[in-house]
């Protein structure tokens, strides 16, 4: 039985570990591993953040079957297209055919090359809002962090921001998912400098481009849910 850790009473951390892998991208080393993170907030509607690398498919459903009880995905909000997250998008679309796929002009071209889905799209530009019943989310457009279709979604009852893989990190998660929660942070935010340097700095003008974006569009934020690691938290950061 796996445990579906919670970030509030309605938002679920359905991601996974990958302890296997030894270099990330064939690249870079992970000697602790890495977390691929999805997450999925229970309303009126049920929405899915992202999915998980293919090969950790089955635990991803296990979890989203742990809490939906019959229930079906009602949207999935694709942030980022990189098969680490999107790996697992043709196989939920089998499961739950009626599923309403959200992204952006650039992650629809992707869908269908990678996927081949061309159906149930719900296409959206910086600034629309979708609601789910009590929860609304909101989309800025990231391009280029670090790939042309990123896109972070902004949750406003929770105040959380889902920013695939800028801010992300290195490293299985064991047990915790706030960088708060942690004993031993340094080496979390260790390895996402690590991360940052290696995976997303050289797209460092894009990234403040985005970050001048969010400050724009002035968001409260409460929590950041990366696509990798841990959920970084005011409380944590002010310790």
């Amino acid at each position: 039985m796996y445990q579906v850790p919670q970030i509030t009473d309605s938002v679920y951390y359905v991601g996974v570990n990958d302890r296997m892998k030894e270099r990330f991208e064939n690249v870079w080393s992970i000697p602790s591993g890495v977390a691929y993170n999805a997450y999925l907030i229970v309303d009126e509607k049920t929405t899915l953040i992202d999915t998980v690398d293919v090969c950790y498919s089955d635990i991803f459903f296990h979890k989203l079957d742990l809490i939906l009880q019959g229930r079906p995905v009602d949207y999935l909000i694709i942030n980022h297209m990189e098969p680490d997250h999107g790996g697992s998008i043709g196989l939920l679309r089998q499961r739950y055919p009626d599923m309403q796929i959200v992204g952006n002009k650039k992650t629809f071209d992707m869908l269908s090359g990678f996927h081949g889905i061309t159906t149930g799209l719900h296409e959206v530009k910086s600034g629309d809002a979708l609601r789910i019943g009590s929860h609304e989310f909101s989309f800025l457009m990231a391009p280029m962090v670090h790939w042309p279709e990123v896109m972070f979604t902004y949750e406003q009852s929770n105040r959380l921001l889902f920013s695939a893989d800028a801010f992300g990190s290195f490293g299985a998660l064991s047990g915790h998912i706030f960088d708060s929660h942690l004993t031993d942070r340094q080496s979390y935010l260790d390895e996402m400098v690590r991360y940052y340097a290696c995976v997303i700095g050289k797209y460092g003008p894009f990234v403040k481009k985005a970050l001048a974006n969010i400050d724009k569009q002035g968001l409260d934020i409460e929590y950041v849910c990366p696509s990798h690691g841990v959920v970084w938290t005011r409380e944590g950061f002010a310790d």
